[in-house]
């Protein structure tokens, strides 16, 4: 269809084809008029004919010409061109990023370290929260749509191509799933509905994908696939993660809309403090993010309804004392305010001197006791037996008997008893 050193809208040279699509390609192009270097994606021209499709990409150009934001890539024209075939294709002229995509960085490195995604995942994020300010939901987040720059690492959100607006409107059929399979967000697998959090469970996939090589899960069709997102809770993370990392990512994949994090901002804040949390799932006390019922309504933003996610009323404090007035607690005295008692040398003496006297008692009554057996012969006192044989045999440990409870050697193959692993322990790495 395209080939180098094509000019397209009498402007655009096409220089070099940097990825292909399902819907197009993207060249690195010259601006012959400004003379810089810009990003051109081309549509494939048999999208001409299908109804409806100017409205839409005229509406993805104004929609992603009216974000301006740091992290998310800006657009400088759009239009149409006629092909030496005779073709006619759409396009659209965008900022050329310096850089590599998050997929093309997780197919060269595999894992990428949580120090260095995070921050990409958190910048995602706040792009997230200027799109969604202005009632546009992006809904094909997925790492070939996150850039990585060359010069500062910093991650540029970029391919709004089925994003959806308030001022375009939903163009896509009714019920018509859009998004790449692999991190569609369950509702939009069903249909149901796309809301803001739906973009944060894709980024929650990204996050996945990225901190562990590949993806939640696997199909052998994009139906099967995007069943699992509904259906199926995600694989635990590997645990050298650092926890708040892997809470982070067990929030944003949460299957409930609700329960994902309110905000692509609050979604920021916490991706930025995940390595270095403890995964209790507050955010931290240093945190900018207002409180989540202070957050401004903002025009154009389909509400999710329900409560704030993650957020809970602060425990209230047990009081010490009950409200005066109140009677106190059966058992208790509280008494009256004021400093301990002192001590008292006076009564300690007393109380010394009757300890006293009745140990003398004690003693005197023994001796009494024993001057009476003696009256009367040594023989022992009533109902006393004499037997010291007898006595020792009780007193003492019989040989002959059973061990205890304690002594008996376990029968159960399933208790491991410390000199190895028992029957039930599993030695296979393939153990449920």
């Amino acid at each position: 269809m395209l080939s180098p050193e094509m000019l397209l809208g009498q402007r655009y040279r096409l220089r070099e084809r940097i990825a292909v699509g399902g819907m197009g390609e993207v060249w690195r192009a010259e601006d012959t008029v400004l003379e810089r270097t810009v990003a051109l994606k081309a549509m494939l021209p048999s999208l001409l004919s299908e109804p409806d499709f100017g409205k839409r990409f005229a509406a993805e150009a104004k929609t992603v010409a009216a974000l301006t934001h740091p992290h998310i890539v800006n657009v400088h024209d759009f239009g149409n061109a006629e092909l030496p075939s005779g073709e006619t294709t759409a396009y659209l002229v965008m900022e050329f990023i310096e850089g590599k995509s998050l997929a093309d960085l997780i197919a060269e490195r595999g894992r990428i370290d949580a120090r260095e995604l995070m921050p990409v995942i958190a910048a995602t994020a706040e792009a997230l929260q200027h799109a969604h300010d202005r009632g546009i939901i992006h809904r094909d987040i997925k790492p070939g749509n996150i850039l990585v720059r060359d010069r500062d690492g910093q991650a540029v959100l970029t391919d709004f191509g089925i994003a959806r607006s308030g001022a375009s409107g939903d163009l896509t059929q009714t019920g018509a799933v859009m998004g790449t399979a692999s991190y569609i967000a369950p509702e939009q697998a069903e249909g149901t509905g796309v809301l803001p959090s739906s973009d944060m469970y894709s980024l929650g996939v990204v996050a996945f994908h990225g901190l562990t090589g590949h993806r939640p899960f696997q199909a052998e069709n994009p139906i099967e696939l995007a069943l699992h997102h509904v259906r199926t809770p995600a694989p635990p993370l590997p645990q050298d993660i650092p926890p708040g990392v892997r809470a982070f990512v067990e929030r944003a994949m949460t299957k409930n809309p609700h329960q994902r994090f309110a905000t692509g901002g609050e979604m920021a804040a916490f991706a930025r403090t995940a390595v270095d949390s403890s995964g209790a799932g507050a955010p931290p006390s240093t945190s900018v993010m207002p409180p989540v019922g202070q957050l401004p309504q903002r025009a154009g933003v389909v509400s999710m309804g329900g409560p704030p996610a993650g957020v809970a009323e602060p425990p209230q404090a047990s009081p010490q004392f009950p409200p005066p007035g109140s009677p106190p607690p059966p058992g208790i005295d509280l008494g009256t305010a004021g400093p301990p008692p002192a001590s008292q040398p006076g009564r300690n003496k007393t109380l010394m001197g009757v300890l006293v006297g009745v140990a003398a008692l004690v003693v005197a009554g023994a001796i009494v006791l024993v001057l009476l057996q003696l009256n009367d012969g040594g023989k022992p006192l009533e109902g006393e037996t004499g037997d010291a044989d007898q006595t020792a045999t009780e007193e003492g440990v019989d040989e002959d008997a059973s061990p205890t409870a304690e002594e008996t050697p376990s029968d159960d193959p399933g208790q491991n008893t410390g000199d190895g692993p028992g029957l039930g322990t599993c030695l296979r790495d393939d153990c449920d």
